[in-house]
């Protein structure tokens, strides 16, 4: 008899209860996963990618020709993020999603026109709305701009998101998902940011937000019967970060294409050791012979909840005192003028990571808007 091969660590994820979506515009990538992944999500940073890919050159060149001078360079954008999308879906079983441009994270009337240029340009490529989600900012401008979006039916996740308030207030605006960022951005290059620690679901400072996110939202829905945002946990770094999401609640977790082909190279994690796991990651380790190796398990639910039920009552990246934090409120209305953007600004965390992500984001952008206009230069 042929014995089965081990589900992969990917599988293992799936099978856990935490859908699995693919962080690439590479329809090669969620071709090549052994299940069809949920949504496949997108960023400046990303659609750049696929404008810079030589392989793209015919597409991207086509679609500003037949766009023409006038078209601007976010028009040109969009539609290519769109016909981007539409080489992807076949590969998956949900929605494609795209990131209004983050020049304009604090104004609402434009977050809204680009959300709505994006469900045209996805309509025109035979996309429908129950097959696309637009990413808003979790800032003033774009929770406000979410709340009208939504009832247009167009759907939104909220994007660039690092606290309870921003969640609460994602909820609040009638949003479909969330994405908090499991590390922040800088921490993918500058090691020292990176928290290295052993059970990132109990030992990861940003643990403890997930899990106040997860327990807020639990609540609501039981006290109010109204549905919250799907929690789509983002910005893991390794593969023992990205398993940790069933226990933190997560309904899905967005994973990169780097750490996707961790996740599908084994069924087993190294065993950890300090500092061992950046840079050389799953896949460098496979043929050192040294290295150990450990199952994983879900954990066993009881002991669970009391390992969760501690992460409720602390919040490690918070500067307030600890005898004086609290969790934040969900009796504030948080879409009112101003009132996000000020939670925002005083909590350092999200303040700081807030204002990396857009930075990270606008060059990806810059670098999309160089290339296509010098090509709209060259051929118009």
């Amino acid at each position: 008899m042929i014995s089965k091969p081990e589900p992969t660590l990917l599988e293992q994820l799936e099978a856990a209860g935490t859908k699995v979506d693919t962080d690439s515009m590479d329809p090669k990538i969620a071709q090549g996963l052994p299940f069809k992944p949920h949504d496949m999500t997108s960023n400046q940073l990303l659609v750049n990618e696929q404008i810079m890919n030589t392989e793209n050159k015919e597409l991207v060149e086509k679609t500003i020709k037949e766009m023409g001078k006038d078209a601007s360079f976010l028009d040109i954008h969009t539609v290519l993020t769109a016909k981007f999308a539409k080489r992807v879906i076949p590969y998956i079983q949900g929605r494609v999603l795209a990131q209004t441009t983050p020049s304009n994270a604090f104004d609402k009337e434009k977050i809204m026109a680009h959300a709505r240029a994006y469900a045209k340009a996805y309509e025109a490529e035979g996309i429908t709305r129950d097959r696309f989600c637009i990413k808003v900012p979790a800032t003033t401008a774009g929770v406000q701009a979410a709340k009208v979006l939504n009832a247009e039916g167009i759907r939104t996740l909220g994007t660039s998101l690092f606290s309870l308030p921003q969640a609460i207030a994602c909820s609040q605006a009638d949003m479909l998902s969330i994405s908090p960022y499991f590390n922040e951005v800088r921490a993918h290059v500058e090691v020292d940011l990176w928290p290295d620690v052993e059970d990132p679901a109990t030992q990861h400072p940003f643990s403890f937000r997930m899990r106040h996110i997860r327990d807020t939202y639990d609540r609501l829905a039981k006290e109010t019967g109204k549905t919250q945002p799907l929690i789509k946990g983002a910005s893991f770094i390794t593969a023992r970060e990205a398993m940790a999401c069933p226990e933190l609640g997560a309904e899905h977790a967005t994973i990169l294409s780097g750490l996707m082909e961790d996740l599908i190279s084994t069924s087993r994690l190294p065993t950890y050791r300090k500092g061992g796991e950046w840079q050389v990651r799953v896949r460098s380790e496979l043929d050192k012979p040294n290295v150990k190796w450990a199952n994983w398990t879900p954990s066993d639910p009881t002991v669970s909840k009391t390992r969760m039920a501690e992460l409720s009552e602390a919040d490690p990246l918070s500067k307030v005192m600890e005898k004086d934090w609290k969790m934040a409120s969900t009796d504030i209305d948080y879409l009112a003028d101003g009132v996000l953007d000020k939670y925002n600004e005083e909590d350092e965390v999200t303040r700081l990571r807030l204002k990396d992500a857009l930075e990270l984001f606008i060059g990806g952008e810059n670098e999309s808007k160089a290339e296509i206009e010098r090509l709209q230069k060259l051929y118009l």
